[in-house]
Protein backbone atom coordinates (compact mmCIF):
# COMPACT_ATOMS: atom_id res chain seq x y z
CA UNK A 1 0.00 0.00 0.00
CA UNK A 2 1.15 3.35 -1.10
CA UNK A 3 1.40 5.81 1.48
CA UNK A 4 -1.32 8.55 0.33
CA UNK A 5 0.70 11.71 1.58
CA UNK A 6 3.29 10.46 -0.08
CA UNK A 7 5.78 11.81 -3.08
CA UNK A 8 5.13 8.33 -4.39
CA UNK A 9 1.48 8.10 -4.19
CA UNK A 10 0.89 11.31 -5.88
CA UNK A 11 2.98 9.98 -8.78
CA UNK A 12 1.18 6.07 -8.90
CA UNK A 13 -1.83 8.16 -8.89
CA UNK A 14 -1.12 10.49 -11.68
CA UNK A 15 0.45 7.50 -13.67
CA UNK A 16 -2.50 5.26 -13.06
CA UNK A 17 -5.20 8.00 -14.40
CA UNK A 18 -2.81 8.58 -17.45
CA UNK A 19 -2.48 4.99 -18.07
CA UNK A 20 -6.40 4.66 -17.33
CA UNK A 21 -7.03 7.84 -20.05
CA UNK A 22 -4.73 6.01 -22.83
CA UNK A 23 -6.85 2.69 -22.41
CA UNK A 24 -10.07 4.04 -22.61
CA UNK A 25 -8.66 5.90 -26.19
CA UNK A 26 -7.09 2.64 -27.56
CA UNK A 27 -10.38 0.42 -25.92
CA UNK A 28 -13.01 3.13 -28.09
CA UNK A 29 -10.67 2.93 -31.04
CA UNK A 30 -10.49 -0.84 -31.10
CA UNK A 31 -14.20 -0.81 -30.84
CA UNK A 32 -14.38 1.31 -33.59
CA UNK A 33 -12.38 -0.83 -35.54
CA UNK A 34 -14.14 -3.88 -35.17
CA UNK A 35 -17.40 -2.42 -35.99
CA UNK A 36 -15.54 -1.21 -39.56
CA UNK A 37 -14.24 -4.79 -39.47
CA UNK A 38 -17.62 -6.96 -38.98
CA UNK A 39 -19.80 -4.08 -41.25
CA UNK A 40 -20.14 -5.59 -44.74
CA UNK A 41 -18.77 -2.92 -47.29
CA UNK A 42 -22.44 -2.50 -48.89
CA UNK A 43 -23.30 -0.56 -46.02
CA UNK A 44 -21.21 2.38 -47.24
CA UNK A 45 -23.42 4.78 -44.60
CA UNK A 46 -22.07 2.95 -41.91
CA UNK A 47 -18.83 2.66 -42.41
CA UNK A 48 -18.74 6.78 -43.11
CA UNK A 49 -20.49 7.26 -39.95
CA UNK A 50 -17.52 4.67 -38.06
CA UNK A 51 -14.73 6.67 -39.68
CA UNK A 52 -16.00 10.02 -38.71
CA UNK A 53 -15.97 8.47 -35.21
CA UNK A 54 -12.63 8.12 -35.15
CA UNK A 55 -12.22 11.54 -34.70
CA UNK A 56 -13.63 11.56 -31.29
CA UNK A 57 -10.87 9.98 -29.62
CA UNK A 58 -8.18 11.96 -31.56
CA UNK A 59 -9.80 15.27 -30.18
CA UNK A 60 -9.79 13.69 -26.64
CA UNK A 61 -6.45 12.30 -26.67
CA UNK A 62 -5.30 15.66 -27.87
CA UNK A 63 -7.19 17.16 -25.09
CA UNK A 64 -5.68 15.48 -22.86
CA UNK A 65 -2.56 15.32 -23.66
CA UNK A 66 -1.55 18.13 -26.40
CA UNK A 67 0.26 17.73 -29.32
CA UNK A 68 1.36 14.57 -28.27
CA UNK A 69 -1.25 12.67 -27.44
CA UNK A 70 -3.12 13.99 -30.54
CA UNK A 71 -0.43 12.66 -32.85
CA UNK A 72 -0.14 9.01 -31.11
CA UNK A 73 -4.15 8.97 -30.89
CA UNK A 74 -4.39 9.67 -34.53
CA UNK A 75 -1.64 7.65 -35.93
CA UNK A 76 -3.09 4.70 -33.68
CA UNK A 77 -6.52 5.47 -35.52
CA UNK A 78 -5.01 5.29 -38.99
CA UNK A 79 -3.16 2.43 -38.35
CA UNK A 80 -6.10 0.68 -37.07
CA UNK A 81 -8.21 1.84 -40.11
CA UNK A 82 -5.60 1.26 -42.77
CA UNK A 83 -5.99 -2.40 -42.96
CA UNK A 84 -10.04 -2.36 -43.60
CA UNK A 85 -9.35 0.04 -46.55
CA UNK A 86 -7.13 -2.18 -48.72
CA UNK A 87 -8.43 -5.48 -48.05
CA UNK A 88 -12.50 -3.76 -48.44
CA UNK A 89 -11.85 -1.20 -50.87
CA UNK A 90 -9.53 -2.42 -52.98
CA UNK A 91 -11.51 -2.28 -56.09
CA UNK A 92 -12.03 0.95 -55.44
CA UNK A 93 -9.54 3.15 -56.40
CA UNK A 94 -10.92 6.62 -55.96
CA UNK A 95 -12.86 5.75 -53.07
CA UNK A 96 -9.23 4.22 -51.66
CA UNK A 97 -7.91 7.70 -52.52
CA UNK A 98 -10.21 9.64 -50.41
CA UNK A 99 -10.02 7.25 -47.58
CA UNK A 100 -5.96 7.14 -47.30
CA UNK A 101 -6.45 10.80 -47.76
CA UNK A 102 -8.66 10.57 -45.08
CA UNK A 103 -5.99 8.87 -42.64
CA UNK A 104 -3.40 12.24 -43.43
CA UNK A 105 -6.40 14.49 -41.90
CA UNK A 106 -6.60 12.19 -38.78
CA UNK A 107 -3.08 12.97 -38.16
CA UNK A 108 -3.19 16.73 -38.92
CA UNK A 109 -6.79 17.07 -35.99
CA UNK A 110 -4.99 15.50 -33.49
CA UNK A 111 -1.58 17.84 -34.61
CA UNK A 112 -3.79 21.12 -34.43
CA UNK A 113 -5.86 20.57 -31.86
CA UNK A 114 -3.00 19.48 -29.75
CA UNK A 115 -0.81 22.26 -30.72
CA UNK A 116 -4.10 24.44 -29.58
CA UNK A 117 -4.69 22.58 -26.48
CA UNK A 118 -1.64 23.43 -25.75
CA UNK A 119 -1.28 27.35 -26.90
CA UNK A 120 -4.07 27.30 -24.11
CA UNK A 121 -2.70 25.25 -21.81
CA UNK A 122 0.28 28.06 -21.24
CA UNK A 123 -1.51 31.10 -21.98
CA UNK A 124 -3.75 29.70 -18.92
CA UNK A 125 -0.83 28.83 -16.65
CA UNK A 126 0.63 32.65 -17.16
CA UNK A 127 -2.52 33.84 -16.31
CA UNK A 128 -2.11 31.92 -13.44
CA UNK A 129 1.06 32.69 -12.46
CA UNK A 130 0.63 36.63 -13.07
CA UNK A 131 -2.45 36.36 -10.63
CA UNK A 132 -0.45 35.27 -8.35
CA UNK A 133 2.41 37.59 -8.91
CA UNK A 134 -0.52 40.90 -8.62
CA UNK A 135 -2.15 38.98 -5.42
CA UNK A 136 1.69 38.95 -3.97
CA UNK A 137 2.18 42.53 -5.60
CA UNK A 138 -1.71 43.97 -3.92
CA UNK A 139 -0.31 42.28 -0.78
CA UNK A 140 3.09 43.72 -0.34
CA UNK A 141 2.03 47.15 -1.63
CA UNK A 142 -0.50 46.99 1.80
CA UNK A 143 1.60 45.88 3.76
CA UNK A 144 4.18 49.01 3.10
CA UNK A 145 1.37 51.26 3.47
CA UNK A 146 0.46 50.11 6.74
CA UNK A 147 4.20 50.68 7.39
CA UNK A 148 4.94 53.48 6.02
CA UNK A 149 1.09 54.80 7.97
CA UNK A 150 2.65 53.22 11.16
CA UNK A 151 6.22 54.61 10.84
CA UNK A 152 4.45 58.01 10.32
CA UNK A 153 2.51 57.67 13.61
CA UNK A 154 5.54 56.48 15.32
CA UNK A 155 7.51 59.62 13.70
CA UNK A 156 4.83 61.89 15.56
CA UNK A 157 4.77 59.93 18.71
CA UNK A 158 8.23 60.22 18.97
CA UNK A 159 8.48 64.06 18.27
CA UNK A 160 5.82 64.17 21.37
CA UNK A 161 7.99 62.03 24.05
CA UNK A 162 11.45 63.69 22.49
CA UNK A 163 9.67 67.18 23.49
CA UNK A 164 8.00 66.07 26.83
CA UNK A 165 10.75 64.55 28.17
CA UNK A 166 13.23 67.19 27.89
CA UNK A 167 10.76 69.28 29.06
CA UNK A 168 10.26 66.57 31.91
CA UNK A 169 14.08 66.30 32.75
CA UNK A 170 14.47 69.95 34.57
CA UNK A 171 11.63 69.29 37.21
CA UNK A 172 13.07 65.71 37.56
CA UNK A 173 16.36 67.03 38.26
CA UNK A 174 14.65 69.48 40.71
CA UNK A 175 12.90 67.02 42.31
CA UNK A 176 16.22 64.48 42.84
CA UNK A 177 18.54 67.70 44.39
CA UNK A 178 15.25 68.74 46.26
CA UNK A 179 15.03 64.97 47.76
CA UNK A 180 19.40 64.85 48.13
CA UNK A 181 19.00 67.88 50.79
CA UNK A 182 15.86 65.90 52.27
CA UNK A 183 17.86 62.79 52.84
CA UNK A 184 20.60 64.67 54.71
CA UNK A 185 18.25 66.31 56.85
CA UNK A 186 16.29 63.56 58.38
CA UNK A 187 17.47 60.79 60.61
CA UNK A 188 18.37 57.62 59.33
CA UNK A 189 15.90 54.96 59.91
CA UNK A 190 12.48 57.33 60.62
CA UNK A 191 9.72 57.11 58.15
CA UNK A 192 10.92 60.23 56.64
CA UNK A 193 13.86 59.27 55.50
CA UNK A 194 12.14 56.10 54.31
CA UNK A 195 9.28 57.86 52.06
CA UNK A 196 12.11 60.10 50.81
CA UNK A 197 14.70 57.13 49.69
CA UNK A 198 11.87 55.43 48.17
CA UNK A 199 10.71 59.03 46.26
CA UNK A 200 14.48 59.28 45.30
CA UNK A 201 14.27 55.90 43.89
CA UNK A 202 11.28 56.35 41.88
CA UNK A 203 12.97 59.64 40.47
CA UNK A 204 15.74 57.82 39.43
CA UNK A 205 14.11 55.34 37.68
CA UNK A 206 11.89 58.15 35.62
CA UNK A 207 15.24 59.93 34.94
CA UNK A 208 16.34 56.89 33.43
CA UNK A 209 13.08 56.09 31.52
CA UNK A 210 13.28 59.93 29.99
CA UNK A 211 16.62 59.22 28.78
CA UNK A 212 15.73 55.81 27.29
CA UNK A 213 12.82 58.17 25.26
CA UNK A 214 15.32 60.71 24.26
CA UNK A 215 17.50 58.06 23.01
CA UNK A 216 15.10 56.03 20.68
CA UNK A 217 13.61 59.74 19.27
CA UNK A 218 17.01 61.64 18.98
CA UNK A 219 19.54 59.19 18.18
CA UNK A 220 23.34 60.16 17.30
CA UNK A 221 25.40 58.92 14.32
CA UNK A 222 28.21 56.21 15.50
CA UNK A 223 31.67 57.90 15.90
CA UNK A 224 33.11 54.64 14.22
CA UNK A 225 36.58 53.74 15.48
CA UNK A 226 38.43 50.51 14.90
CA UNK A 227 37.73 48.17 17.72
CA UNK A 228 38.02 44.46 18.64
CA UNK A 229 34.47 43.19 19.03
CA UNK A 230 35.62 40.26 21.42
CA UNK A 231 37.45 42.85 23.54
CA UNK A 232 33.75 45.00 23.62
CA UNK A 233 32.07 41.20 24.15
CA UNK A 234 34.47 41.00 27.20
CA UNK A 235 33.87 44.19 28.34
CA UNK A 236 29.97 43.94 28.63
CA UNK A 237 30.07 40.27 29.99
CA UNK A 238 32.65 41.82 32.93
CA UNK A 239 30.20 44.44 33.98
CA UNK A 240 26.87 41.41 33.57
CA UNK A 241 28.71 38.99 35.67
CA UNK A 242 27.61 40.18 39.03
CA UNK A 243 23.90 40.50 37.78
CA UNK A 244 24.13 36.79 36.39
CA UNK A 245 25.52 35.32 39.63
CA UNK A 246 22.59 36.93 41.47
CA UNK A 247 20.49 34.83 38.87
CA UNK A 248 22.49 31.86 39.27
CA UNK A 249 23.46 32.49 35.56
CA UNK A 250 26.30 31.23 33.75
CA UNK A 251 28.37 34.22 31.11
CA UNK A 252 30.26 31.78 28.62
CA UNK A 253 32.00 33.66 25.71
CA UNK A 254 33.14 31.14 22.88
CA UNK A 255 35.42 32.81 20.08
CA UNK A 256 35.61 30.58 16.77
CA UNK A 257 38.49 32.45 15.24
CA UNK A 258 41.12 34.98 16.03
CA UNK A 259 40.38 38.77 16.92
CA UNK A 260 38.01 40.62 14.94
CA UNK A 261 38.12 44.32 13.64
CA UNK A 262 35.58 46.13 13.26
CA UNK A 263 34.41 50.15 12.46
CA UNK A 264 31.79 50.76 15.39
CA UNK A 265 31.06 53.29 18.19
CA UNK A 266 31.91 51.30 21.26
CA UNK A 267 29.70 52.50 23.05
CA UNK A 268 26.76 52.03 21.46
CA UNK A 269 28.02 48.61 20.70
CA UNK A 270 28.28 48.11 24.45
CA UNK A 271 25.04 49.20 25.18
CA UNK A 272 23.59 46.59 22.39
CA UNK A 273 25.43 43.89 23.95
CA UNK A 274 24.06 44.74 27.29
CA UNK A 275 20.84 44.83 26.86
CA UNK A 276 20.44 41.55 24.69
CA UNK A 277 22.38 39.99 27.22
CA UNK A 278 20.60 41.77 30.20
CA UNK A 279 17.76 40.30 28.36
CA UNK A 280 18.83 37.14 28.57
CA UNK A 281 20.03 36.96 32.01
CA UNK A 282 16.27 38.01 32.87
CA UNK A 283 14.82 35.58 30.88
CA UNK A 284 16.82 32.56 32.16
CA UNK A 285 16.25 30.05 34.68
CA UNK A 286 18.92 29.16 37.65
CA UNK A 287 22.00 26.63 37.00
CA UNK A 288 21.52 27.67 33.40
CA UNK A 289 24.35 29.21 31.13
CA UNK A 290 24.15 32.28 28.16
CA UNK A 291 26.74 31.54 24.97
CA UNK A 292 27.94 34.53 23.51
CA UNK A 293 29.67 33.34 20.56
CA UNK A 294 31.84 35.14 17.90
CA UNK A 295 32.57 34.29 14.38
CA UNK A 296 33.11 35.14 11.17
CA UNK A 297 30.58 34.56 8.30
CA UNK A 298 31.59 36.24 4.43
CA UNK A 299 31.87 40.20 4.93
CA UNK A 300 30.24 40.34 8.43
CA UNK A 301 31.67 39.31 11.72
CA UNK A 302 28.29 37.52 14.24
CA UNK A 303 27.60 37.57 17.95
CA UNK A 304 24.87 35.07 18.49
CA UNK A 305 23.54 35.42 22.25
CA UNK A 306 21.82 32.39 23.10
CA UNK A 307 19.88 31.63 26.59
CA UNK A 308 17.33 29.04 27.54
CA UNK A 309 14.52 30.68 28.76
CA UNK A 310 11.24 29.86 27.42
CA UNK A 311 12.04 31.33 24.46
CA UNK A 312 9.50 34.15 22.44
CA UNK A 313 5.74 33.30 21.42
CA UNK A 314 5.50 33.05 17.81
CA UNK A 315 3.23 36.08 17.85
CA UNK A 316 5.60 38.35 19.66
CA UNK A 317 8.31 37.44 17.31
CA UNK A 318 6.89 39.86 14.77
CA UNK A 319 6.52 42.84 17.16
CA UNK A 320 10.09 42.14 19.05
CA UNK A 321 11.33 45.73 17.68
CA UNK A 322 8.99 47.36 17.79
CA UNK A 323 8.72 50.55 20.00
CA UNK A 324 6.91 50.39 23.39
CA UNK A 325 6.45 46.35 23.01
CA UNK A 326 7.73 44.72 26.12
CA UNK A 327 6.21 41.38 27.87
CA UNK A 328 8.25 42.75 31.25
CA UNK A 329 5.86 43.82 33.98
CA UNK A 330 8.55 46.83 34.52
CA UNK A 331 9.68 46.63 30.82
CA UNK A 332 9.69 49.89 28.66
CA UNK A 333 9.81 48.18 25.25
CA UNK A 334 12.57 50.17 23.81
CA UNK A 335 15.74 48.36 24.48
CA UNK A 336 15.19 46.30 21.55
CA UNK A 337 14.36 48.93 19.41
CA UNK A 338 17.48 50.93 19.85
CA UNK A 339 19.61 48.38 19.51
CA UNK A 340 17.94 47.75 16.48
CA UNK A 341 18.60 51.32 15.13
CA UNK A 342 22.09 51.28 16.47
CA UNK A 343 23.10 48.19 14.23
CA UNK A 344 21.15 49.72 11.61
CA UNK A 345 23.31 52.89 11.89
CA UNK A 346 25.99 50.13 11.42
CA UNK A 347 25.32 49.14 8.60
CA UNK A 348 24.45 45.55 10.29
CA UNK A 349 21.48 43.74 11.19
CA UNK A 350 19.81 42.02 14.10
CA UNK A 351 17.70 39.27 14.18
CA UNK A 352 16.06 37.07 17.13
CA UNK A 353 14.81 33.82 17.04
CA UNK A 354 13.68 30.89 18.81
CA UNK A 355 16.64 27.82 19.16
CA UNK A 356 15.17 24.42 18.23
CA UNK A 357 16.61 22.82 21.69
CA UNK A 358 14.98 25.82 23.25
CA UNK A 359 15.41 29.66 24.51
CA UNK A 360 16.25 32.40 22.29
CA UNK A 361 18.76 33.27 19.53
CA UNK A 362 19.69 37.09 19.08
CA UNK A 363 22.16 37.29 16.16
CA UNK A 364 23.89 40.57 15.44
CA UNK A 365 25.74 40.75 12.44
CA UNK A 366 28.53 43.21 11.87
CA UNK A 367 30.70 44.70 8.41
CA UNK A 368 34.25 43.52 9.14
CA UNK A 369 36.75 45.76 8.12
CA UNK A 370 38.72 44.94 4.82
CA UNK A 371 41.96 42.68 5.39
CA UNK A 372 40.83 42.99 9.52
CA UNK A 373 41.95 46.41 9.31
CA UNK A 374 41.56 49.74 8.60
CA UNK A 375 42.76 53.42 7.99
CA UNK A 376 40.09 54.22 11.28
CA UNK A 377 42.25 54.92 14.68
CA UNK A 378 42.35 51.91 16.17
CA UNK A 379 41.80 50.88 20.04
CA UNK A 380 42.49 47.40 20.17
CA UNK A 381 43.48 47.28 23.73
CA UNK A 382 41.50 46.05 26.14
CA UNK A 383 39.26 48.29 28.07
Amino acid sequence: MVPVNSVGAVWWKRTNSWGLKWAGLFVTLAVISVLHYTTNPEHAGLHVLYQRLYYGPIIVGAYWFGVWGGLATAVAAALAYLPHIRHAWANNAPYTFSQNSELVIFVCAGLLVGFLVDVQRRLTEQARRAAASLETTNRELTESHAQLRRADRLAALGQIAAGLAHEIRNPLAGMKGALDIVLTKVAPGTPEAEFAAIAATEVERLNELVQEFLTYARPHAPELRSHRLQHVVEHVLLLLRPEAERAGVVLVQEDREPLFEIAVDQEQIRQVLFNVVLNGIQASPASSEIRITTFPSGSHVIVEVTDRGPGIQSDHLAHIFDPFFTTKPHGTGLGLAISQRIIEAHQGEIDVRNAADGGAVVRIALPLLPGGSSDLPTQGARP
